[in-house]
């Protein structure tokens, strides 16, 4: 299992916000790009970004930020927030990104993702953010009327492979993931699910892993020194 680190970016800052409400934050970095160095230079394996300022505007605020990451860490990165576009997509992968995170446009619009999905392949993961079992968009400010686990299994269906499932309630909040919707979501075939919200500590790390999901991300847990890039390596190992 990989563990990603989340690097938040607000207004040019490295934050974490509770529950994706975006008064509700905290700055942990002046500076995305020294984050990114911090989690890299303690054996990061791979980042995961978010531009809320997109995420909450539909455009693609911090690009010059998120660029300055790629080149500055020898590690893979993922971006989401704010994609919803083939040109935001062409904007990131040729800014040095690895994995394009569609969100909201995924949900809103079947035929575009069907297509990008078909164009950019590997290249896309889909972010499916939920209040209870809704998923929810627009910087998780709106619900869809879409259940998890259909929709999930629609973007399987459609050459979607890598899955970012985040139970809102428990983002930032510290209060351990939703390992229930995990374990539905785990048991779909050819699904490289990466677990998002609520990972507290290690145990919860070591809870995920036992899921076998293909990747966890951590924010406040890491930030907060609740978990340690030394304690995910020793976790890594045991894959």
């Amino acid at each position: 299992m990989i563990v990603l680190p989340a690097i938040d970016i607000q207004n040019g800052h490295a934050v974490r916000l509770r529950q994706g409400i975006k008064e509700d934050s905290t700055t942990y970095f002046k500076d995305p790009v020294e984050a990114a160095k911090k989690w890299a230079g303690e054996g990061a394996e791979y980042l995961h970004i978010v531009d809320l300022d997109g995420a909450f505007s539909g455009s693609l605020s911090n690009v010059d930020s998120i660029g300055r990451i790629c080149r500055a860490v020898p590690i893979p990165v993922e971006v989401g927030g704010g994609i919803r576009s083939e040109k935001a997509i062409k904007t990131y992968l040729e800014n040095g990104v690895s994995r394009v995170i569609i969100g909201s446009k995924a949900v809103e619009d079947a035929v575009f993702i069907t297509e990008m999905a078909g164009l950019y392949g590997h290249r896309l993961a889909v972010s499916v953010d939920a209040k209870g079992d809704v998923v929810a968009t627009r910087g998780w400010v709106d619900n869809s009327d879409k259940a998890v686990v259909p929709f999930v299994k629609f973007l399987l269906s459609i050459g979607i492979r890598t899955i970012v499932y985040t139970d809102i309630s428990r983002d930032g909040m510290l209060s351990g993931p939703n390992m229930e919707m995990m374990e539905k979501l785990q048991s779909l075939p050819d699904i490289r699910l990466i677990a998002s919200g609520g990972v507290s500590g290690i145990s919860d790390l070591k809870a995920l892993q036992k899921l076998n999901v293909y990747g966890a991300i951590t924010g406040k847990a890491l930030y907060e020194g609740k978990v340690t890039m030394e304690e995910i390596r020793k976790l890594s190992q045991e894959d």
